[in-house]
């Protein structure tokens, strides 16, 4: 009875311990009549996110300059870039990744650093969405199953 109870506990800690990053998740198209995946607000989608980056893929036409054709935000294991602009004779292509969650915030042109995609430093909005550090989280959840696991040991044993 034990042996069973132990592993019933071990399988609901272990089965909440593979933590997901959530990302923002929207396309854009210059076809597209809806923009708001160039900007975040309180009703841009978000997903659970089964890999390790959140990205930003923003192409902007050279001639009409700073025009978007294409916007993605979203989530990948492998991203092209983690932190590259690519200029050809018709695009500025911008590719952001992170790695907090809802770090993938910007408009796609700032850099990475640390880990989360910087605002704009020009944002005049009533609001700015900060992304929380999920280290903290993460660490106390690691150490909570740690401390478990040393317990369980103790009663099998």
């Amino acid at each position: 009875m034990r042996l069973k109870l132990v592993y019933i506990l071990l399988c609901a800690v272990f089965g909440k311990s593979v933590g997901l990053l959530r990302c923002y998740s929207c396309t854009f198209s210059s076809v597209d009549s809806d923009q708001s995946c160039l900007t975040i607000t309180d009703n841009t989608r978000s997903v659970d996110c089964p890999f390790e980056y959140c990205t930003i893929f923003r192409q902007e036409y050279i001639d009409p300059s700073g025009v978007v054709a294409s916007f993605n935000r979203g989530c990948d294991d492998q991203p092209d870039y983690l932190n590259h602009d690519i200029v050809d004779a018709n695009f500025r292509t911008y590719y952001r990744a992170c790695t907090n969650d809802l770090c993938n915030i910007g408009n796609g042109i700032e850099s990475v650093v640390g880990g989360a995609l910087q605002p704009n430093p020009q944002f005049e909005g009533d609001n700015l969405l900060v992304p929380g550090t999920a280290g903290g989280a993460n660490a106390v959840h690691t150490t909570l199953v740690a401390l478990l696991f040393v317990l369980v040991m103790h009663y099998i044993v």
